[in-house]
């Protein structure tokens, strides 16, 4: 399969793209780009001229904002397979809400925000169909503000290591954090110090065992009873 045939299928997938029919498709590639990065590489800031949205075929990528004091807050980790910067497609902001750095060696395809625009609005019924879309990713984004407001550190790290692992569907119970730990930390809103001590906890407790980037949930029903223990 040639790597555009790799493309097509991927981004058949997404609803962004799974709404369109096959000569809107055809159209919304004609301005599509494709960018290799190294890591560490920055593809945009909050100074950027919001132009373009994305689709991550292989790496990972982080969203981050910088506060008034420097501290770096990492609002998302872009894997691949996953859209981001496309809510600006239909913002009135002329730059983008958040920074994205590549944090792996990463492949991206770039679309034009106007020219998918124009695409829509020849179609009602495509945009009902990126209304529904962005409904989920509302519901999705939600869901996640109230765990990570409404929970305490301990049980956003015990949500975080069984969501994973289902995710990952291993049934020995591992998981791999692929992504340094502080990142990580970052998007739960907890210190790296902080997240640290918890993983020795949960380690002391036996609950866990921690090797390197794998983490091995020894205890799946007794972690989730800590889980909502400390929730409460």
């Amino acid at each position: 399969m040639s790597e555009e045939d790799k493309d097509d299928k991927l981004l058949k997938k997404i609803s962004l793209f799974s709404a369109l029919t096959d000569e809107q498709f055809a159209a919304v590639k004609q301005k599509m780009r494709v960018v290799n990065l190294k890591k560490n590489t920055t593809i945009f800031d909050t100074e950027t001229i919001a132009e373009r949205f994305f689709v991550l075929t292989s790496g990972q990528v982080k969203l981050y904002r910088i506060s008034q004091g420097g501290m770096e807050k990492i609002v998302q980790i872009i894997r691949a397979g996953e859209t981001f910067a496309s809510a600006v497609i239909f913002m009135e902001s002329k730059t983008y809400p958040v920074c994205a750095d590549a944090l792996r060696t990463s492949r991206i395809l770039s679309f034009d925000n106007q020219h998918y625009l124009n695409i829509l609005r020849e179609s009602h019924e495509t945009c009902f169909r990126m209304l529904a879309h962005m409904s989920q990713q509302l519901r999705w984004q939600l869901t996640e503000i109230d765990q990570l407001s409404l929970q305490s550190a301990p049980s956003r790290l015990v949500n975080f290591l069984l969501e994973n692992m289902k995710s990952s569907g291993d049934n020995m119970g591992v998981t791999r954090l692929d992504a340094p730990k502080r990142i990580i930390a970052s998007r739960l809103t907890i210190q790296p110090e902080t997240f640290s001590r918890l993983l020795n906890k949960l380690s002391s407790l036996e609950l866990i065992t921690v090797e390197g980037q794998s983490i091995k949930i020894n205890d799946v029903e007794a972690l989730t009873k800590f889980y909502t223990i400390s929730s409460k």
